[in-house]
């Protein structure tokens, strides 16, 4: 984990360290998400296209059912 010291402004902004700019791929102009839970303040670059953001997303519980097919397979057998 990489950390990052930044100073809060009279108007509640920061600016992101160039490292965490970087570390994120952010430009001028980027959006990020902030998001907040416990206590912790998370910042994301925004996703360009959400489609890619979340491909992939649920790959480890294909694997532990054993992959589509086999998830398939065993879905049409329970229909007979």
């Amino acid at each position: 984990m990489k950390t990052a010291v930044a100073r809060l402004g009279s108007q509640g902004q920061i600016v992101l360290p160039k490292e965490a700019r970087d570390h994120l791929g952010l430009n001028p102009d980027d959006m990020v998400i902030i998001a907040i839970k416990d206590g912790v303040l998370q910042v994301t670059a925004k996703p360009k296209k959400y489609s890619d953001h979340i491909r992939g997303l649920g790959r480890d519980f294909w694997w532990e059912l054993g992959g589509g097919e086999q998830f398939n397979r065993r879905e049409k057998g329970s229909w007979e």
